[in-house]
């Protein structure tokens, strides 16, 4: 009988050889699912480069080093430099115009103005500033007037461009002022509906055979503060009034002037303020041109006193010696006299401390 005999140590390897497989797929089995769950979650923190795949996960990272203020190169640009100053040219700067101002006036005929050579003529006698003639003691006016009293002759103003050429020349740079003769019009004052009269009812003449427009007359008025407007209207940065009320004891006799209800000065604050009113939207500066005896009081009788004068008068105009006018104007009260003054002279002063205009 064949015995069939068990071997032990057979048994044992085999066994012991199937146990470490098992671990062995074991541990393969749970280095894959590892290996799918990293793959899985890092794929953001893998990258492909030049040398191969990279891999940075957060936990090796370091903070990025925030930089020390001591490290920085500070610029030190004053704020109140402009940015050309730093070579941006990429925007220009749009520079403000600037304003016009004047502090010598020459007289110049419209004729003048109207060829262009006036501005030679302020250069050449150390002016900034030209003074013409728009409206003169005969009534003459130097344009082309709507106003429906404008029946004067107007002589330089024959050209039908002569309005649009004043208007260009006052958007140039040179300070233009306008004088204006107010009451003293030989062409309207000549009419007797509006001229100033005698207690007897005749037309009043001054010493050099001149009429007078009435002051009082409403007409008149509108007529002249229309002419102002016009004027305003074509650019003139200043209108200077000349002969602005009633004759003065220097013009001729007085005492058979036919006055109406109003006083004088009455007439003139009225006129005044609305002469300020209707250039008061163009910026134009309403000037008076009057005596130091006006100023002071000695002579009322043009009705301009040291208040309307004080109140209306953005530039007063007024011929002397400049320290006399002063404290005549500081005496009777004018506010910054020094500013406002325009003094009538011969020839420019250069020690001068206030506006001139040559005498024409």
């Amino acid at each position: 009988m064949r015995r069939s005999q068990f071997d032990y140590h057979s048994y044992r390897g085999r066994k012991s050889a199937s146990f470490w497989l098992k671990w062995i797929a074991l541990v393969l089995a749970i280095l894959v699912v590892l290996a799918v769950a990293f793959l899985l979650w890092g794929q953001k923190y893998i990258s492909y480069t030049d040398d191969g795949l990279r891999v940075d996960l957060p936990f090796f990272q370091s903070e990025p080093k925030q930089p020390d203020v001591s490290d920085l190169d500070v610029i030190d640009q004053d704020p109140g430099s402009n940015s050309s100053d730093q070579g941006d040219t990429s925007q220009p700067q749009e520079q403000e115009p600037q304003e016009k101002t004047s502090a010598n006036g020459v007289n110049v005929s419209l004729a003048s103005i109207l060829d262009g050579s006036a501005a030679q003529q302020v250069q050449q006698q150390g002016g900034d500033s030209v003074v013409v003639d728009m409206k003169n003691d005969q009534g003459q006016l130097g344009w082309k007037s709507q106003q429906s009293l404008a029946s004067a002759v107007q002589s330089e103003a024959q050209d039908d461009q002569v309005n649009e050429k004043l208007k260009s020349w006052n958007e140039g740079d040179v300070y233009t002022v306008a004088r204006m003769s107010c009451f003293r019009d030989e062409a309207i004052g000549g009419q007797m509906a509006y001229t100033l009269q005698t207690t007897s009812g005749y037309r009043w003449k001054d010493g050099d055979e001149m009429h007078w427009a009435d002051p009082s007359n409403q007409q008149v008025q509108d007529y002249l503060i229309g002419l102002m407007t016009e004027l305003a209207q074509m650019g003139f940065d200043e209108i200077v009034l000349d002969h602005c009320g009633y004759p003065t004891q220097a013009d001729g006799l007085l005492s058979n002037i036919q006055y109406g209800d109003q006083s004088a000065s009455q007439v003139m604050d009225d006129f005044l303020a609305k002469a300020a009113q209707a250039l008061e939207p163009y910026g134009t500066t309403l000037s008076l041109a009057v005596s130091q005896e006006q100023v002071s009081g000695q002579d009322t009788s043009s009705g301009l006193t040291a208040q309307n004068i004080n109140q209306y008068g953005q530039r007063i105009w007024i011929a002397g010696e400049e320290q006399a006018v002063l404290s005549t104007l500081t005496a009777a009260g004018i506010e910054t006299p020094q500013q406002r003054l325009v003094l009538y002279v011969e020839q420019f002063g250069q020690d001068s401390t206030v506006s001139q205009a040559l005498l024409s």
